[in-house]
């Protein structure tokens, strides 16, 4: 029996965390746990929540309407919450994923690169070592990936996956081609 339902009212457009939110619950009902760990082997290596904003999200969502909670009592664990998707929900999924990308794009990394003539070089090198370092352990994990699993029966799964590999290996190049610049400059 769910705890709590609201009447859908109008609001704002969907953020990319609730898409991400709504999306994962397309899945069947889960917890906020549950959720997260979906979320680490899917959406994860592109969308991460952190668990705090993860809970405020289902909150909104069960308070607009978009999900219902249900309350599980557990005699061997804590009790847990299962939050579903409403028919409210998918409507809003479905607009949220025409519309999301339109947010403003904040890039940290950028910044620190591109006021590198205010930071000791040394510093920059090493950012752009860490980041091309991490792109390709990523790229290793996602190659991995998709070794495991059928592309046909996950075929949109499987193209966020290509683009991942595809921004991982780009932006690996990236940072050896601003590394090798780097160097040329120092020269």
């Amino acid at each position: 029996m769910p705890l709590r339902t609201t009447t859908r009212v109008a609001t704002r457009p969907a953020t990319s965390t609730e898409v991400a939110v709504l999306g994962l619950l397309t899945g069947g009902e889960q917890s906020g746990y549950d959720l997260l760990r979906s979320a680490e082997r899917s959406v994860g290596f592109f969308w991460t929540p952190a668990k705090t904003q993860l809970y405020a999200i289902l909150k909104k969502l069960v308070d607009h309407g978009y999900a219902t909670a249900r309350h599980v009592r557990q005699t061997d664990r804590p009790d847990k919450t299962l939050y579903t998707i409403t028919e409210a929900g998918l409507e809003r999924l479905r607009d949220g994923l025409e519309r999301v990308g339109t947010e403003v794009n904040r890039n940290p990394l950028d910044l620190r690169i591109f006021f590198g003539a205010h930071r000791p070089v040394e510093n920059v090198i090493a950012d752009l070592e860490a980041v091309r370092d991490q792109c390709r352990a990523h790229l290793a994990e996602l190659e991995h990936i998709e070794g495991t699993f059928d592309h046909d029966e996950y075929f949109f799964e499987y193209l966020t996956l290509l683009h991942g590999k595809a921004d991982a290996e780009g932006r690996a190049r990236w940072a050896d081609e601003a590394l090798r610049l780097i160097e040329r400059r120092r020269r």
